[in-house]
């Protein structure tokens, strides 16, 4: 369906996706050292995830190990439970759990993070974001054991996901000031222009003559940012976007963004900026 997304006669599609947004800000959070030292190593961060986790070479994890990982990451991003995640791993229930343990016990520094945050909310009855946006969790001191234990997941889930809402939506400001800066002349939108109604007939719409610079703004989707961008200009606006988007916020981890254009949402190839 991606194919059928194209730009403006001249344009090209751009997007640019965070990599891993959310677990570099679990590891901010939580100042985990173990997990900091490997998201800014530059490797493949869940083979080199898995090994730390495992002790062995990372040459030696096998993909099925590789996407334990990535699963077990995720999983307490999201909150899950041993349930939960043996579900999505396709393994017992008691290998979910200690699949999870092990991992907390090897990074110290999640655990601390994920007690601290469900302490917190207890005591002060909301969850921040890393930009100070409040989410309150009033179940949190709930008598009913699930309603809690849904709260405490919530608590979690909310303070990294918020986050990287707050990171997504900070580059997506400065990006379109960048732009505006750099192509001064060109509109915020380049839009459709009503033609006038005539008697008897419904509106019909035109594009105008399409932009010849600059790039547009056409949509977020969770962590990845869509634009149109004249093709002349794509690799200037490539550039601008992914500079605003790995600077939004200062971090104990690098945040990294993947740039792909070409003819259709669905037709695009990496860009090595």
């Amino acid at each position: 369906m991606r194919h059928a997304f194209v730009p403006f006669a001249g344009g090209m599609i751009l997007a640019a996706d965070y990599s891993q947004l959310e677990l570099r800000i679990l590891a901010h959070l939580s100042r985990d050292r173990r997990l900091i030292q490997v998201l800014n190593g530059g490797s493949d961060v869940f083979r080199s995830i898995a090994a730390e986790w495992k002790m062995m070479e990372p040459d030696a994890v096998t993909d099925s190990l590789r996407q334990q990982a990535k699963q077990i990451c995720y999983g307490i991003i999201y909150g899950m439970g041993a349930k939960s995640l043996s579900e999505q791993m396709g393994v017992g229930e008691e290998d979910a759990a200690c699949y999870i343990e092990s991992f907390k016990t090897r990074y110290t520094g999640i655990q601390r993070f994920l007690k601290e945050t469900v302490k917190n909310c207890a005591s002060r009855g909301f969850v921040q974001t890393i930009l100070g946006r409040r989410r309150y969790l009033p179940a949190i001191k709930d008598t009913n054991h699930h309603a809690k234990a849904h709260a405490e997941r919530q608590a979690v889930n909310t303070t990294v996901q918020g986050s990287a809402a707050d990171i997504v939506k900070t580059a997506t400001v400065n990006i379109q000031s960048r732009l505006e800066e750099t192509f001064p002349s060109v509109p915020k939108s380049h839009g459709h222009r009503p033609l006038p109604r005539l008697k008897g007939h419904s509106v019909r719409k035109v594009n105008p003559s399409p932009p010849r610079r600059g790039a547009f703004f056409i949509l977020q989707l969770h962590d990845e940012l869509l634009y149109e961008a004249a093709e002349d200009d794509v690799i200037q606006v490539a550039q601008i976007i992914k500079n605003e988007m790995e600077n939004a916020v200062r971090l104990s981890v690098s945040l990294k963004v993947k740039v792909k254009f070409g003819p259709s949402w669905g037709d695009l190839q990496d860009c090595d900026l």
